[in-house]
């Protein structure tokens, strides 16, 4: 019990960051609520763990825990595709700052 106890502290003080990037900005309110929507599910599930090998069930994995793991590998996964292409294009965009100074600098001399 005390475990689960300290997974919803944590998973409250999540939900809180995440709403606070929310009013400054940071995130969009659509990202702020997928991100709300993961950290409750995630609280829903410490509180009621046996809901896991019911969804399982029906998606034809035997347990509860597997389908968790499976669930975060596709999350992770997704997250990571999500993060390369904004890398992606904060490459591309400073590469075309950096050619467009050094053309600005060119024209000078």
């Amino acid at each position: 019990m005390l475990i689960q106890l300290v997974f919803l502290v944590i998973f409250a003080a999540a939900l809180s960051v995440v709403w606070r990037r929310a009013t400054q900005n940071v995130i969009s309110r659509r990202e702020a609520f997928a991100w709300s929507a993961l950290w409750i599910a995630a609280a829903g599930i410490i509180l009621l763990p046996q809901t896991t090998t019911v969804v399982a069930h029906f998606f034809g994995i035997g347990r509860g825990a597997d389908f968790i793991l499976y669930g975060a590998v596709i999350l992770l996964f997704v997250l990571v595709f999500k993060l390369f292409i904004a890398l992606d294009s904060m490459e591309r965009k400073l590469t075309e700052f950096v050619r467009r100074d050094a053309l600005k600098d060119f024209d000078k001399n």
